[in-house]
């Protein structure tokens, strides 16, 4: 293999690995201090770069939230959006939307709390394609449990959206700061919590 190609690999390899700490040391920071708490400076300590090296990539701060904030909603929003495709029931996409949050905690077990914080800090600029994305998906679950029978319909999309995107994740906050300890199974408590949302939209 051609030594200059070699390097090239090797290098970008090292980027990537320095970017992933950089996004995961991003959103501990902002869990930790919020939007407002957290610094440039700050971040390329805790994830063993140079401020330089993060200007490189964005030209400031909220570049740099607002491209980790974007990234990880969109990939909720997309699998949202095909297992509307896939799907027959609002109850089966809920199923899926559940599983993809407990999944994602434990990943990553500060990612929801990270997103969670952003959308309720005034300070943040919320993606307009994150807004339209909540749109477009909230009135196509709305339109599938109407058909299906599943949502009344007097619901409105403000009603999918405190239901099937805020519970759950509620409900994984609480669990997180054991304000109450639960002793059946997970599966037990996703079936719960399905029942819970669906319940309510009746």
């Amino acid at each position: 293999m051609n030594i200059h190609l070699l390097i090239n690999i090797i290098m970008r390899v090292i980027d990537t690995e320095k970017i992933e700490r950089v996004k995961k040391e991003t959103k501990i920071l902002i869990v930790e201090r919020g939007y407002h708490g957290a610094s440039i400076t700050e971040i390329a300590k805790r994830a063993s770069v140079s401020d330089g090296y993060l200007y490189r990539h964005y030209k400031n701060k909220s570049a740099l939230v607002s491209d980790i904030f974007e990234k990880q909603l969109a990939q909720l929003h997309d699998y949202i959006f095909e297992l509307l495709q896939r799907e027959k029931s609002v109850k089966a996409v809920l199923e899926g939307i559940i599983k993809f949050n407990f999944s994602l905690v434990k990943k990553e077990p500060y990612a929801i709390k990270f997103a969670h914080m952003l959308v309720y800090d005034h300070e943040f600029e919320y993606p307009k394609s994150r807004h339209d994305a909540i749109k477009k998906l909230t009135k196509d679950i709305l339109n599938l449990g109407k058909k299906t029978g599943e949502i009344s319909l007097n619901a409105r999309e403000i009603d999918i959206q405190l239901t099937i995107l805020t519970i759950p994740v509620k409900f994984i906050e609480y669990s997180d700061k054991k304000y109450y300890e639960s002793k059946i199974s997970e599966k037990e408590e996703m079936g719960r919590l399905i029942g819970m949302c669906i319940n309510s939209l009746k």
